[in-house]
């Protein structure tokens, strides 16, 4: 527990202003990008690779921002060492959303190189963020849950490896429709499960406690040792598997990911009996750690189903919101309703006040939006989409009011 409040060594007078000052930046990259895949999502064939942007919007914008800024800040605190400067992190986001930009614009533009301009900036950019965390590993002196900072690592491997699959897909060099179904599948397979899924995984040991208010259990430490081999050797696995068109190889992946999952769930589950969720931020974060669980079982029985890798495509159709709502904007907004009235807001009585605005008609809006995941992997996509987005899109204006409310609190 604390993780969000203990400062690194070095702190000084004015660093805390700073450091509000680029997370309000980083928030206000991640709250657009969700409008504005929402507004994508809403147009739909009206805007060129409507369904497309509005995934990319979500995953590579939204997601990608919060998981470089905050897999920084704990491991920061886990390892106990200080955080990079303040001007080195306000570098790097900028860096980092013009290169997503420029992917997200060059893309559907059919311009190439504009994309892979983008996307050689972003990487680079994750390139330096991953061998930071490395490095301070190495270097740190033995902390009890520093293992859990090799997820974030890891899960930026598979950012850079699914972003250069990318970039071969959006070049137009794949041979045949087959083999191009297969390096897309291993695409998503390495951008969904590897740098989302190792990323909230990693995450989830720390901050789920801490949501909940409570105490670590025991055997949180072995979890994090005997989950990460099999989530990282799985997901490579399966991405290879996947791209080679090799079935069996790529069920074996599966195979082994849901089994190194479901280790990592045990103090998650054990944790939540201890102390059952009773707030929107714990509420949304067990349910995306459900969705997750569910979009990787019916992943691996839908392989186990196909005749080919390729055919596994059509399958996953229905999969699409179960990830996309219900597991990876579910966790992004829960994580946020707690994370960001701890930035901003400056002592206990602003935090009751942010957390009270972020809070505002949760289980409605909770409700909504596993109740619009289930009508749409059922296939019912109106109905399903307008209670997804409704329970979802309503964050972002309370975000705003929040954030607003922010500036009014004194420190």
């Amino acid at each position: 527990m604390g993780l969000t409040a203990r400062p690194g060594r070095g702190s000084r007078p004015g660093r805390g202003t700073r450091r509000a000052r680029r997370h309000l930046l980083v928030a206000t990259f991640v709250l657009g990008y969700l409008a504005a895949g929402g507004v994508a999502l809403a147009l739909g064939d009206r805007v060129a690779m409507g369904g497309w942007l509005a995934l990319h919007l979500v995953l590579l914008g939204a997601a990608t921002n919060a998981i470089v800024v905050w897999s920084e800040h704990f491991a920061a605190a886990l390892l106990r060492t200080a955080p990079v400067s303040e001007r080195a992190a306000t570098l790097r986001a900028l860096a980092l959303n013009l290169g997503i930009v420029a992917v997200l614009a060059g893309v559907p533009t059919g311009r190439t190189a504009l994309a892979a301009a983008g996307a050689g900036l972003a990487g680079v950019v994750v390139l330096v963020h991953a061998l930071t965390l490395a490095f301070r590993i190495t270097g740190a002196l033995p902390a009890r849950l520093s293992g859990t900072v090799w997820f974030y690592v890891a899960a930026a491997a598979s950012l850079l490896l699914g972003m250069g699959l990318g970039l071969w897909l959006a070049g137009g060099v794949a041979g045949s429709a087959d083999e191009y179904l297969a390096l897309r599948l291993a695409h998503v397979h390495l951008n969904v499960l590897g740098w989302v899924g190792l990323a909230v995984v990693g995450t989830q040991f720390t901050l789920w406690p801490t949501v909940l208010r409570t105490h670590m259990v025991p055997g949180l430490e072995a979890a994090v040792r005997q989950s990460l081999p099999p989530l990282v050797g799985g997901v490579a696995l399966a991405a290879v598997g996947l791209a080679l068109q090799q079935r069996l190889v790529a069920l074996a992946g599966l195979a082994a990911y849901a089994a190194g999952l479901a280790v990592a769930l045990v103090p998650f589950v054990r944790t939540a009996w201890r102390r059952p969720p009773r707030t929107a931020a714990a509420w949304m974060l067990g349910a995306g750690m459900a969705w997750l669980v569910a979009a990787v079982l019916a992943d691996l029985g839908a392989l186990a189903a196909s005749a080919g890798v390729a055919d596994l495509d059509g399958r996953l159709a229905r999969l699409v919101p179960a990830v996309v709502a219900g597991f990876a904007l579910q966790t992004l907004t829960g994580a946020l309703t707690y994370l960001l009235p701890v930035v901003f807001g400056r002592g206990a009585a602003g935090n009751r006040r942010l957390t009270g605005i972020l809070e505002w008609g949760w289980p409605a809006r909770v409700a909504a939006v596993n109740l619009g995941v289930v009508v749409l992997v059922a296939g019912v996509s109106t109905i399903g989409w307008w209670l997804a987005g409704l329970g979802l899109g309503s964050f972002v204006p309370l975000a705003v009011a929040a954030l607003v409310a922010a500036r009014g609190i004194q420190p």
